[in-house]
């Protein structure tokens, strides 16, 4: 019997899905690989910032949630993201170019269109 598996997901910004598409490729170039961490980095940065707004602030917005819990809110989602930046950036630059290709795989089997149509 096939479980069925439920999925939360993030709608990126066209642009920030865009980056998503050229990172892959790049990361499956020739290019140097710090540069290839680089930008690996700060597009899976923007993607935590992109999921963690979608997630927490949106829907206490539409909530009507007052300003001060949701500048709360925002704090905590700020020290979260520069909790991870310091080992996220030595995990990227500490890989080899056959893992950073392996980041463009997992980057890319998380990009996949809006199954609703929206």
């Amino acid at each position: 019997m096939v479980t069925r598996r439920w999925l939360l997901g993030t709608p990126l910004p066209p642009d920030l899905a865009d980056e998503g598409h050229a990172v892959v490729a790049y990361l499956r170039s020739d290019a140097p690989n710090d540069e290839k961490a680089n930008r690996a980095f700060h597009f899976i940065y923007a993607v935590g910032e992109a999921a963690l707004a979608y997630h927490f602030h949106q829907p206490l917005v539409r909530l009507g949630v007052g300003n001060v819990m949701r500048a709360a809110v925002d704090v905590a989602i700020s020290v979260a993201l520069a909790g991870m930046r310091g080992p996220m950036r030595r995990v990227l630059f500490g890989m080899s170019a056959e893992q950073l290709r392996s980041v463009a795989d997992e980057i890319e089997f998380r990009l996949y269109p809006d199954p609703h149509g929206g």
